[in-house]
């Protein structure tokens, strides 16, 4: 039987972030990733805050930065134009992404890919080789779960993200050099935005919608594109999709016994701007340091004072206001960060 410090479910920045960290203080560490390649597929706009650099810039590599940007401009259904400062990186994620994991195994981690979390047994986490239909235990002192937004490792042991928005994204070529992250609200996207994020001569181009709303993400995308393609930023010409779930319902419980929430799984993602990358680095980072200080329930008070009430605020707004779509006047400043109305008592 394999046994282990730590086990991390899930290579993505959190899970990585937190292996990285733990096998620097030398702790063994073995992380598992369903997937056969860290980072790949990307599943989501991949822009970060410039402060995640300033604290992490062995993370960013020239390869795994596509744009450097100042501002987010926000585009409204009544014809305002705000923007306000927004400094950053728009990423290629699936080499951001692995370079965190190649640190983490520069520093001692070990990476089973194509490897998944099965569940708990007496003590004993089960695992299985999906290309070989192979299971076998493994013996860990502590989990960290960084299995995503619908993660098993939170379902098995407690509870587990409810609410969720769902994403649907394309890369199209610009047809002009854009220097700074665009957002729409329009009302074919309920519940959310559109956002067109440059990447050099391309950008992403995607919508994330409320998915109690009866609209196809995809028939969302469709108009989207239209739009931006008509007004001329981008080619009618997709290069590339995906998608997939952002968390809305704010944080979990994240600690349950030897078992530690980071990231997404933990509901580290924000409920309305979906922006995740960031708080995944810096959760899992914070699970490492009080792993390794042997003061894990330290962890969840430390969560909770940082992002508990920003998440907390942005998850009651989605309740209170995004659940109808229907005075977008009145909505969107109550719930866009960029609005001074967004502060205001809920």
């Amino acid at each position: 039987m394999i046994k282990v410090d730590v086990l991390v479910v899930g290579g993505g920045p959190a899970g990585s972030t937190c292996a990285y960290e733990l096998s620097k203080r030398g702790f063994k560490v073995l992380l598992v990733d369903i997937k056969r390649e860290i980072g790949t597929p990307v599943q989501c706009a991949e822009f970060v805050p410039i402060q995640l650099y300033h604290k992490y810039k062995e993370f960013f590599t020239q390869e795994s930065i596509a744009q450097r940007v100042e501002n987010m401009v926000h585009f409204t259904p009544w014809g305002e134009v705000g923007s306000m400062w927004s400094e950053g990186f728009v990423l290629n994620r699936e080499v951001f992404d692995k370079n965190i994991a190649l640190l983490a195994t520069q520093r001692g981690t070990e990476i089973m890919l194509r490897t998944q979390f099965l569940g708990f047994e007496d003590g004993i986490v089960w695992l299985e080789n999906i290309d070989r239909r192979e299971r076998f235990p493994i013996k860990a002192h502590f989990v960290g779960g960084a299995d995503g937004p619908r993660s098993k490792v939170a379902r098995l042991t407690g509870e587990a993200t409810r609410s969720f928005l769902t994403t649907a994204q394309a890369t199209m070529p610009l047809k002009k050099p854009l220097k700074d992250l665009m957002i729409y609200f329009r009302d074919y996207i309920p519940g959310g935005y559109g956002w067109v994020f440059p990447k050099g001569n391309i950008a992403n181009v995607g919508v994330g919608l409320d998915v109690d709303y009866p609209i196809n993400p995809m028939e969302s995308l469709r108009r989207f594109i239209e739009e931006v393609s008509g007004d001329g930023i981008v080619e009618k010409r997709v290069l590339k999709r995906t998608g997939g779930w952002i968390p809305a319902d704010g944080l979990l419980n994240l600690i349950r016994n030897r078992v530690v929430l980071v990231g997404d799984a933990g509901g580290f993602c924000h409920p309305i701007t979906g922006g995740g990358i960031a708080n995944a680095i810096l959760s899992g980072n914070m699970a490492a340091e009080h792993i390794a200080e042997g003061k894990i329930e330290d962890f969840e008070e430390e969560a909770r004072e940082i992002f508990g009430n920003t998440l907390w605020r942005a998850a009651e707004k989605r309740k209170k206001y995004m659940k109808r779509w229907d005075n977008l006047k009145e909505i969107i400043p109550r719930t866009w960060i960029a609005f001074e109305e967004y502060w205001h008592i809920i």
